[in-house]
C-alpha cells in the first residue's frame, strides 16, 4: 500500500496541534526535499505563535477569545491541508521523504503504536536551568521537550524544544516559578506518545 499523509492532525487537541505544527515547520525548513516549498509553509510559521496565543487567551472563557482561537485553528488546518497536498505531490509515494516532512504518515501494520513513556526525570541545575530525560522510545525519530508555567489542561500552551535526543537542558528559566514539564516522542509514522507531566519550582 502506498504510504500517505494521515489527516489526523485535523482532530488534534488545541495544544497538541501546536506541537505537531512546530515539528512540521522544523522538519521542512532547510530540508532539500522541500527546497521549493510553497508560501503556505511560511504562512504556517507566521501563524503558529498567533494560534498558540489564541489558545492561551481562550482559557479565560471569553466568548470572543474562544471564537478567535477557533478561527485561527481553522486557518491553520486549511494551510496544513494545502501544505500536505504539496508534500504528497513532491514525495510521490516515497515513504522516507514523506516522513522527513514531519507530517503523520500511514504505516504498515504493527508500526502504528509505540511503547508508553513510563517515567520522566527532571533534574534541577544551577539557577534557571532544568534538564528533562526519558528512556529512549522504540520507534521514535524525534522528541519534543516541553514546559509551561500553566497547570496542564487541553488548552495549555507548551514551549517546545525539538531534539533527536531523549534529554534536553533548558536555561534562562525564571527562578522561584513553578513549571510543568513533559516530553513528547514522535514516531516514524507520525505517532505521538506523551510522558507523565512533572512539576518543579525552579531554583
Amino acid at each position: 500500500m502506498t504510504p500517505i499523509i494521515l489527516n489526523s492532525y485535523k482532530r488534534e487537541r488545541d495544544s497538541d496541534l501546536g506541537t505537531l505544527v512546530a515539528h512540521i515547520v522544523e522538519e521542512m525548513e532547510n530540508n532539500p526535499t522541500f527546497s521549493d516549498a510553497p508560501p503556505e509553509l511560511a504562512a504556517i510559521k507566521k501563524l503558529l505563535p498567533e494560534y498558540q496565543t489564541s489558545v492561551a487567551n481562550a482559557k479565560k472563557r471569553n466568548t470572543v477569545m474562544i471564537s478567535i482561537k477557533k478561527d485561527k485553528k481553522k486557518e491553520l488546518i486549511a494551510l496544513l491541508t494545502l501544505l500536505a497536498a504539496y508534500v504528497t505531490r513532491t514525495c510521490n509515494g516515497d515513504r522516507t521523504r514523506l516522513l522527513s516532512s514531519g507530517f503523520p504518515v500511514s504505516g504498515e501494520k504493527g508500526e502504528q503504536s509505540m511503547p508508553a513513556i513510563q517515567k520522566l526525570e527532571v533534574e534541577l541545575g544551577p539557577p534557571g536551568v532544568l534538564t528533562t530525560r526519558v528512556k529512549r522510545v522504540a520507534g521514535a525519530r524525534a522528541y519534543m521537550h516541553q514546559y509551561s508555567t500553566e497547570a496542564p489542561t487541553s488548552e495549555t500552551v507548551w514551549i517546545s524544544a525539538g531534539s533527536t535526543e531523549a534529554f534536553h537542558t533548558f536555561s534562562g528559566l525564571k527562578t522561584a516559578v513553578k513549571y510543568w514539564i513533559r516530553v513528547v516522542a514522535l514516531g516514524k509514522a507520525g505517532q505521538t506518545v506523551y510522558s507523565p507531566v512533572e512539576s518543579r519550582i525552579i531554583q
